[in-house]
């Protein structure tokens, strides 16, 4: 069986070596850059999940770093949430190459079409033909294979840039900046370097601005910038699906998609070796739909708030750090808000909105 995988980001290269070890596939890669790792889209933190829980071998010599918490700062107030070895800052570059080792990759091609061939699919690319039994839309937030397949989507693009820079700062937390409607972080990468960036409608001078308010100067070594879609899309149409940032498997209040991406590469890949195929949508949405639209709608509902509000919840958050240190999931961000909803429900507004939120879910 042909299978082709549009995009060799970490979710086409992860699937692709689900696939090829079972070795009854044939598995081809297409990736319209020169090579894997190439351009840096991601802030590169990751949970350390993605290496508990990862199919294949994912090599620990990619962690530059582990993160035992984060600071969380509003106006020039700040509060820490302590998590020991929650989650590491990756070489992204480098976790991709790992990925895509051993694969059949076809470099430098860019799809640009399809057609249906009998119960087959004929792919264009820029450097020729293929057919596919299968075919995998794996290329990121502005996927073409989403786009010329015709699925339906509805979808909102948020813009983001980040500076590696030379900045020395506490080695082991996270600080993020809450700047309605969204948020900067400072990552730190090693003793001397950090990756400082924000999500934002103007992102570049609002990181520029960013860096000038904390007074930060520090020689840039890289400037990285990438897209986030945040929504729902369909995500299969017969024998053409998608996965990752194509398939909007992302979280919406943090915008990291790589978790989301392998847990759903994983059901994709059971699903075409046992020939149960039309089951993928409704399987990863059983797994992550719900989280998906309570972070949609806590969202929604931040995007509201006023700025007595936000700092009525946020000084709530402060007092109450420990619910946070206790239940909180990287990756699954409900069930800190569920505990915090009835923690707080009789007392404030976050509670109230937290709970209507999460009841008003139901996937």
């Amino acid at each position: 069986m042909k299978v082709i995988i549009v995009g060799a980001g970490p979710i086409g290269c992860y699937l692709a070596q689900l696939l090829k070890k079972k070795n009854i596939f044939d598995v081809k890669v297409i990736e319209e850059h020169s090579e894997l790792g190439r351009p840096v889209h991601c802030a590169g933190l990751v949970s350390r999940n993605v290496f508990q829980d990862a199919k294949v071998h994912l090599n620990q010599k990619v962690i530059l770093n582990t993160i035992d918490g984060a600071e969380i700062f509003f106006n020039k107030e700040s509060f820490k949430i302590r998590k020991k070895t929650i989650a590491f800052v990756i070489n992204r570059e480098r976790f991709d190459q790992i990925l895509g080792e051993g694969l059949d990759i076809s470099f430098n091609s860019r799809f640009i079409g399809l057609e249906r061939d009998r119960n087959k699919i004929l792919i264009e690319t820029d450097k020729g033909e293929y057919l596919a039994d299968i075919l995998i839309g794996a290329d990121g937030a502005n996927s073409m294979v989403r786009k010329l397949a015709c699925f339906d989507e509805d979808i909102e693009y948020l813009k983001g840039v980040q500076f590696r820079i030379k900045y020395k700062m506490n080695k082991n937390f996270v600080q993020v900046y809450l700047k309605k409607p969204f948020f900067a972080w400072i990552i730190p990468e090693s003793k001397e370097v950090s990756r400082i960036g924000i999500i934002s409608y103007n992102p570049y001078q609002d990181l520029l601005d960013f860096l000038k308010e904390k007074e930060i100067d520090g020689t840039i070594l890289e400037k990285f910038a990438g897209i986030v879609p945040l929504g729902t899309c369909q995500t299969q149409k017969d024998n053409i699906f998608l996965v990752g940032d194509a398939a909007c498997q992302v979280k919406p209040l943090t915008q990291g998609g790589i978790y989301y991406g392998m847990r759903c590469a994983e059901i994709l890949a059971d699903c075409i070796i046992k020939k149960r195929s039309s089951e993928y949508e409704a399987r990863w949405h059983r797994r992550f739909a719900r989280e998906i639209q309570i972070g949609l709608k806590i969202r929604k509902a931040y995007l509201k708030l006023n700025d007595e509000d936000l700092e009525r919840i946020f000084y709530l958050l402060k007092r109450n750090r420990f619910i946070l240190e206790k239940f909180g999931d990287f990756e699954n961000h409900s069930r800190v808000f569920s505990i915090l909803a009835k923690f707080l429900k009789k007392n404030n507004l976050l509670g109230r909105m937290l709970l209507n939120i999460i009841k008003s879910t139901y996937i």
